[in-house]
């Protein structure tokens, strides 16, 4: 069974119900969190669409569906491409079908092809902007360069099944959105057509995608109507046959949960793990236990929710004592009240669940309260009952804590949207650290190990916390590579201006002009990316200072750097080149030259959280702003002339 306590809302809803489930559920293309009421215009449909003033349907299909259900009639069906904006037409498709029976429309769904390839070095920027839908799922499911989070493929619990994995990486993908059945219509095998419909017209033409996914979710009004004069958990029990019964229909057309997420895919390949899957071994997510507290009354004057919140701490209180404390007193505070607290006779509260399965270490970790987690670890947890145990959504505390903080590393919410924020990673506060330092038993962790932990290092191997094997590795080869590169032809100013005119776009124009007639200049300029090479040659993460200092510890002469640098010159203008060199042509971030050129050396080497992340290991370094901007016409014309 399903319930609403889910941490993403749903989108993609159907209304055409199988004998036996339950049709309370209109299945508009509308979530739970939807606020406008669409009850006149199910569709979000203009008089102007109404009248063919919307926008041009390509690709038409007409067919016809014979319903037996309970006696003979016909309905056709039309599919259709419908025209995109400009923005968005190069990589993605809205797909629709429309079902009618005696010329009034009956049904309505749509979806959006993704050609993943073309935006994947921006996958969730590019897949938030569209819709609502397309980025629920971008965020749920996939990473910042669209493969599908490790949770779902490794973690014990968070894979579900563990039929889905890597291959979810790949290929282009159909998101179904949204279908709405007249409740006359459903139960009839409308609901069915219309999904294969679109299935069928997202795998025609040129198209190909390698997943369908859908969402299943409700519409906030028929669940509003069926609950209304109802209580708070016959109200949760609703939303909960609302969601089970939109996901059975799915499950009926062959989707299978996509690890512990709310997300179901098909996956065109018959020979899928998932294919085989019955509906019976398919992955439930956890319910959620009755809320004793659910029939209690709200305040009319209680508009910001301030006495609700104050009821619900006071019955925490009384009801879990040491949650409470974690949740309302400081650190130092709160390792006093345990010291109080502790005593043979309640031994039992400190491994206490609340509803959600978050025992006290769960809150104390997710609060970075590292005393009050080092506390609870030395006097409460010698079975490790506390520090084992798993919450609804299948993590540990630490898990619960390394989630929160990869979430807090990548992404921010603004309203209804949310902002990629990996780039400007900073690194984790001292109390994030000390605290997933207790959890994984770092009494005193050494300054690397801070630093890894500060960062966020998931080898164990990065130079300074940040900068993994795998990077060091990229950027020493577009560091030596451009060094030799730009050394080439040295002497002919001509030549050389005209071969590297997109290596030298960040060197200011004044010293670019000066290039045509000063080759100290342009031997100064070359020289940075042998100093870059040179430092990580020696482990070092290539700072603009350790540049420097690489430079200044050279002996170098003729001292051409030194004229470079005094004429106005930048280490910056080389160091930037080199990381977008090797974000251009990264397997991800780029157009993955680097992989399909060196990818032996490169298999050898650890993975680690950090090998993509060039934008922030780029702001440690002193370049800010590198972004995930992708120009594969310089990426393409470096592997050119390199060949």
């Amino acid at each position: 069974m399903e319930d609403d306590f889910d941490s993403e809302s749903s989108s993609a809803q159907l209304g055409d119900l199988e004998p036996g489930e339950d049709d309370n559920n209109d299945e508009d293309g509308i979530s739970e969190d939807d606020e406008e009421d669409h009850s006149d215009d199910p569709y979000g449909m203009s008089d102007s669409d109404e009248d063919g003033f919307g926008p041009p349907e390509l690709e038409v299909e007409m067919t016809t569906l014979t319903i037996a259900n309970p006696e003979n009639f016909q309905v056709a069906l039309k599919s259709y491409r419908q025209e995109d904006d400009d923005e968005f037409e190069e990589w993605m498709q809205t797909l629709i079908v429309t079902c009618t029976y005696d010329g009034k429309e009956i049904g309505r769904g749509f979806g959006r092809y993704v050609k993943r390839g073309f935006i994947r070095d921006n996958f969730w920027r590019n897949m938030e902007e569209p819709c609502e839908e397309l980025s629920s799922i971008a965020f749920k499911l996939f990473d910042r360069y669209g493969r599908l989070k490790e949770e779902y493929i490794n973690h014990p619990i968070r894979k579900g099944t563990g039929c889905w994995g890597t291959e979810l990486d790949l290929g282009n993908l159909f998101i179904l959105e949204y279908i709405s059945i007249d409740k006359g219509f459903r139960r009839k095998g409308v609901g069915k057509a219309m999904v294969n419909a679109l299935i069928a017209k997202a795998h025609s033409g040129e198209r190909n995608p390698a997943f369908t996914i859908v969402s299943p979710g409700y519409l906030t009004r028929d669940v509003e109507k069926e609950s209304h004069g109802k209580s708070k958990q016959e109200h949760r029990e609703i939303i909960n046959r609302a969601h089970d019964t939109a996901s059975a229909f799915y499950r009926s057309l062959g989707f299978r949960r996509i690890g512990a997420s709310r997300c179901f895919g098909l996956a065109t390949d018959l020979s899928h793990k998932a294919r085989t899957l019955l509906v019976s071994e398919d992955f439930d997510l956890p319910e959620l236990g009755p809320d004793p507290h659910d029939d209690d009354k709200g305040d009319d004057d209680d508009f910001f929710g301030t006495k609700a919140k104050e009821k619900a701490m006071n019955r925490m209180k009384e009801e879990f004592p040491l949650h409470h404390a974690i949740l309302s007193l400081a650190d130092e505070k709160c390792v006093e009240y345990f010291e109080s607290y502790k005593s043979p006779d309640n031994i039992d509260e400190w491994v206490k669940s609340d509803r959600f399965g978050n025992n006290v270490l769960h809150h104390a970790a997710c609060e970075l309260k590292p005393k009050s987690v080092q506390w609870l670890l030395h006097n409460v947890d010698d079975g490790e009952r506390i520090g084992s145990g798993r919450n609804r959504e299948g993590h540990t505390p630490l898990e619960s804590l390394l989630d929160q903080l990869e979430n807090k590393r990548s992404k921010r919410q603004h309203g209804m949207m949310t902002v990629v924020m990996s780039d400007s990673f900073g690194g984790f506060t001292p109390d994030a650290i000390s605290s997933v330092a207790a959890l994984r038993g770092l009494k005193a962790p050494s300054e690397a190990q801070v630093l890894q932990l500060k960062y966020g290092c998931t080898c164990g191997g990065c130079i300074d916390g940040l900068l993994s094997p795998r990077m060091k590795f990229a950027l020493l080869c577009q560091a030596e590579i451009t060094h030799d590169m730009l050394s080439m032809d040295i002497a002919d100013a001509e030549i050389w201006c005209m071969m590297h005119d997109y290596m030298i776009e960040h060197v200011a124009p004044d010293i670019q002009r000066n290039f045509r007639t000063n080759k100290s200049l342009r031997q100064g300029f070359s020289n940075i990316f042998d100093h870059a090479a040179t430092a990580l040659r020696s482990n070092e993460v290539p700072t603009i200072d350790t540049l420097i200092n690489v430079w200044k510890d050279s002996g170098e002469w003729p001292p051409v750097t030194r004229n470079f640098y005094q004429r106005g010159g930048t280490t910056e203008s080389a160091l930037r080149r080199i990381f977008e060199f090797a974000r251009d042509q990264d397997e991800w971030a780029g157009d993955g030259d680097h992989m399909e050129t060196f990818s032996e050396q490169v298999d050898v080497l650890p993975k680690c959280r950090n090998d993509h992340e060039f934008g922030f290991v780029a702001l440690a370094c002193g370049i800010p702003g590198l972004g995930q901007y992708h120009n594969p016409q310089i990426a393409n014309n470096m592997m050119f002339m390199l060949r």
